[in-house]
């Protein structure tokens, strides 16, 4: 009985090369390349969908079809197909030469990098949305020339992208509906965060509406203490917006962190 285990292995490696047609060892890229039917014209680099039970290039950016990149020089390819331009080796994961474009800006190293509207290239991402991979170094692009190839380190992934300080209210606010299709945990984490906000803004006007009233009143049934009175309403308005400002920051956190 203690050989049956060395037996199975055997057994299940001979099974696993008898379906294996074709192995090589490049330096190009790392990750194991599938043989795919793709319809159009490809080239290394350049970035599949499976749309409609159809691979293509990519056309849709931040497209949540994307399968992986063409790379004609896998490290290590595994298919029963004969290479060819109808069938190319398409690795999904592991570290690739990728085809990107400056359209969204200047690649930088560990920037997020997506699927793109120019037919399989991709280029870097801007908001959040379904990312192809982190790239592994910078992409410079020549005055005359858009176009490049970068290493990517592969990880097709729904990804949620803290907004900067420049962008403007309304773009937040549609990044925030977008990405809470993303993931359960990113829909979470912007529920949360939302509601914080709304809640401390509606408890601090609130408060300041019945502070100012009181305080008015205060007034009118004491003018002598008037001075008294008008320092604790500053004070309570100043508590106030310290509350109000604790409600932002811990939204912020609850997205950023």
């Amino acid at each position: 009985m203690p050989t049956v285990k060395p037996i199975r292995l055997a057994i299940f490696g001979l099974a696993f090369f008898a379906g294996v047609s074709h192995v090589s060892a490049m330096d190009t890229s790392s990750g194991i390349a599938i043989f795919s039917i793709v319809s159009g014209e490809v080239k290394d680099g350049t970035v599949i969908c499976s749309v409609n039970q159809k691979n293509e290039l990519c056309t849709l950016a931040y497209d949540p079809n994307m399968l992986g990149v063409v790379s004609l020089n896998p490290a290590i390819s595994v298919g029963v197909a004969t290479p060819s331009a109808d069938t190319p080796p398409v690795v999904s994961t592991g570290k690739a030469k990728v085809l990107v474009s400056d359209v969204n800006g200047v690649v930088e190293k560990g920037d997020f990098v997506t699927s793109s509207t120019e037919p399989g290239v991709a280029t870097k991402m801007l908001k959040s949305g379904y990312s192809l991979g982190i790239a592994l170094e910078s992409f410079t692009p020549n005055v005359s020339e858009h176009l490049g190839y970068i290493t990517v380190s592969l990880n097709i992934r729904p990804t949620v992208l803290t907004a900067k300080a420049n962008v403007n209210l309304i773009e937040m606010v549609r990044q925030g509906l977008e990405s809470s299709f993303l993931t359960p945990l990113s829909s979470l984490r912007y529920l949360v965060a939302g509601i914080v906000v709304i809640m401390t803004f509606v408890y601090g006007f609130s408060h300041f509406g019945k502070l100012a009233k009181s305080g008015v009143e205060a007034v009118g049934r004491n003018p002598l203490a008037s001075r008294a009175i008008e320092l604790s309403v500053m004070l309570n308005v100043g508590l106030t917006v310290l509350i109000m400002g604790g409600g932002v920051l811990i939204g912020y956190l609850i997205l950023s962190l």
